[in-house]
């Protein structure tokens, strides 16, 4: 808003008629005045009633929000700022015709069901979402048609001119031109052919066009990749701390490719150590404007899913000169941080450094060291002393972060391991041993040091902030956990330990197992901020990222701040607008890859499962709705049991205890109830998985 707008919203808490506002608004002209009401009016901010008052939309009862629609016409509101009744039930004669997606202005109305909390019509198309769509392409007679992969979108009419080459059959990306009033039917132009849609891989590609995310780099940024020296500047190595005498290493997953942080360990004359994180200097190469950065900085992130990965910057960096090999010189940035063997922090100092990693470990030959492997023990004879200060000082840093209430979030995460043809033949978890807690502790540390110490000097970052969760999301959480015997408190959102002991009490008691997991959707989401807000998972009053730059734009944009900072250069207004710029950018575009992620791993999980169609497995109920019942098996694959599979009954959903009861013989679900469960069908096209009941729920076995 404007100074105009702001003052003119701030008058409309009551009605007023326009002509009193020239009055309540001396020296703004009635043009500026009729401007501001319309751009507040369109951005459904206020309202002007039959007696031609205007005032906030909210005193006429009318909420923002964004629309999500169903597979059945009808759809729900989500309010730009949610209340404890929740979101806003959208009968399909109600819609406007609005699409899933779509911001709007919705009126509130009489439910005369009494089915919802509040019932309301859509009265206002703030903001059209969803210019494009995927889907098949299907001919009815001689008319192209898109039947879009989700149905809660209508078919789009093609015209001659806008096919693009497609086929009836084909998975296509299609723009929609016109959306179609009560005589027109929506009509759209095919921009991207995927391939045959009966096939994982076209799935996949939809999949990634749908999140913005394009696998090869633009001419300009290949080319600028492509004359990158893969070898140090000695003159550059000149100016630099120089820490190739020290020793350093890397510690990565048996699979990594790359390398761009790596650690080292000092003993001071005070007694005290001197932990060394040394991350790649992407930032020396990727230069403020260049097309690299340009490029960085629409990407946000790279995307992983099983055996690809769509990077961030390309592989003549990532796996060229800022991969931090043994035995070669490396540009790095270094955070070197001064602590006792408690692992109290006493100082931190940062420098742009020359070093030289001694040795490329793995987390599985570190871990095996820690335990005792006598060969390979004596293989790193030099170094197995510098695993073990350092395994001490991980486990004394994390006892101080969970001393100071930091939540112990750590979920199974499920590892898909592919074949060289790219098939997935084996769904497992990822092991988390000593060494990789190790390298999270250290990284933890180096990006709380330097967030703290951007902040103190006011300089501008980004930082990474962890909202305190919504209170109703927790009251929700809090009666799932009751019959355990845990007693949460809601309104004290800041007592972390209450929820921590549902965390541990988890750990050992099968029966509790999808508690974690309900408890992490009942907490906000992280985002970047130009603002440091903390971190409410990590308990950290500062927190940034700033250990990863070769796959994080955040990262990227830590470091050139801190340089600067460094360097004593003073900022400027541009900083601070660099900084909000890349925080949006990279939330939304962190928001996209985790999305592509899921629906890709999905594809892959259901392609696992099609060997098993016909067999039985034991699960649990992972979720509850009104159209049947989420399981999760034991290694993470999660399936549907619609209501219509369900044992003879008629079920009645109760939305706010999330079960699902039958009414005649009396049976509940809930969240954890365990089953036994038959699986039906697997889909790699669409990552359906159906199952059916196979018996009567029985007890699990201890």
């Amino acid at each position: 808003m404007n100074e105009v707008e702001e003052k003119l919203y701030k008058l409309l808490e009551r009605p007023v008629r326009q002509e009193e506002l020239r009055k309540l608004l001396p020296g703004v002209g009635k043009q500026e005045i009729v401007h501001a009401l319309a751009c507040l009016s369109e951005q459904g901010l206020i309202l002007k009633n039959k007696k031609n008052r205007w005032a906030h939309a909210e005193h006429y009862g009318c909420l923002r929000g964004t629309f999500s629609a169903t597979e059945r016409g009808y759809g729900f509101v989500i309010l730009d700022e949610p209340d404890a009744l929740g979101d806003v039930f959208v009968p399909a004669y109600d819609t406007m015709d609005a699409w899933d997606g779509d911001r709007v202005l919705v009126r509130l109305t009489e439910d005369r069901s009494g089915r919802h909390k509040r019932q309301g019509e859509i009265i206002r198309l703030l903001e059209l979402k969803n210019a494009e769509l995927d889907g098949v392409v299907l001919l009815r007679g001689r008319t192209m048609l898109v039947r879009p992969s989700s149905r809660r979108f209508p078919d789009l009419i093609i015209p001659r001119g806008g096919v693009n080459g497609a086929r009836s059959g084909d998975r296509v990306a299609v723009r929609v031109v016109y959306r179609g009033d009560r005589n027109t039917r929506p009509t759209g132009e095919i921009i991207e052919v995927f391939g045959q849609a009966a096939s994982m891989e076209s799935s996949i590609a939809a999949i990634l066009h749908t999140n913005g995310i394009i696998d090869h780099f633009p001419a300009d940024a290949s080319e600028q990749a492509a004359h990158v020296p893969q070898e140090v500047d000695p003159s550059e190595a000149a100016r630099r701390l120089d820490l190739r005498d020290l020793t350093i290493f890397t510690i990565d997953g048996d699979d990594a490719r790359d390398f761009d942080d790596a650690v080292s360990l000092e003993h001071l004359e005070n007694g005290h150590l001197r932990l060394g994180v040394h991350i790649a200097d992407v930032s020396h190469y990727v230069t403020p404007g260049s097309p690299l950065d340009c490029e960085a900085f629409r990407r946000g992130t790279s995307v992983y899913y099983p055996g690809h990965v769509v990077p961030m910057l390309p592989f003549e960096l990532s796996n060229g000169i800022c991969s931090l090999n043994p035995g070669v010189d490396r540009l790095a940035f270094s955070a070197l941080i001064e602590l006792d063997r408690t692992g109290q922090r006493y100082g931190a100092t940062f420098a742009k450094t020359v070093i030289r990693s001694a040795a490329r470990m793995t987390y599985k030959k570190v871990n095996a060291i820690l335990a005792g492997d006598e060969a390979l023990r004596a293989e790193y004879a030099a170094l197995c002393p510098v695993f073990e200060e350092m395994n001490d000082l991980a486990h004394a840093l994390y006892r101080r972060r969970v001393d100071r209430g930091a939540l112990e979030l750590d979920l199974p995460e499920p590892a898909i391991t592919v074949d060289e043809s790219g098939e997935p033949v084996e769904v497992t978890f990822r092991e988390r041993g000593e060494s990789e807690k190790l390298i999270e502790e250290f990284m933890l540390l180096a990006n709380e040091s330097v967030a703290e110490h951007m902040h103190r000097h006011g300089w501008p970052t980004v930082y990474r902030v962890h909202d305190d969760p919504d209170p109703e999301k927790l009251r929700t959480f809090a009666m799932f956990a009751r019959p355990f015997g845990y007693r949460i408190d809601p309104s004290k959102t800041a007592d972390t330990a209450q929820l921590q002991a549902v965390l541990t009490g988890a750990k050992d008691d099968p029966r509790q197992r999808a508690l974690p997991t309900l408890l992490l959707r009942s907490l906000s989401r992280a985002r970047y901020d130009p603002v440091c807000g903390g971190h409410y998972g990590l308990q950290a009053k500062f927190y940034l990222h700033f250990t990863s730059p070769i796959r994080r734009y955040p990262d990227l944009i830590a470091h050139r701040m801190l340089q600067k900072a460094l360097t004593g250069a003073q900022f400027e207004n541009a900083d601070e607008t660099v900084c909000a710029d890349a925080a949006a950018q990279s939330t939304e575009r962190e928001f996209a890859a985790d999305t592509a992620e899921r629906d890709i791993d999905k594809l892959y999980l259901a392609a696992y499962m099609e060997q098993f169609i016909g067999e039985e497995f034991d699960a649990e109920v992972s979720g509850v709705t009104s159209f049947g019942l989420f399981v999760c098996l034991p290694n993470s694959v999660e399936g549907l049991i619609r209501m219509d599979a369900l044992p003879d009954d008629y079920y009645e959903y109760d939305e706010e205890a999330m079960t699902l009861t039958g009414r005649h013989r009396g049976r509940r679900y809930t969240i954890g109830t365990p089953l036994r469960v038959r699986l039906l069908s697997a889909s790699r096209i669409n990552g359906q998985i159906d199952f059916a009941t196979a018996e009567e729920p029985r007890e699990r076995k201890e």
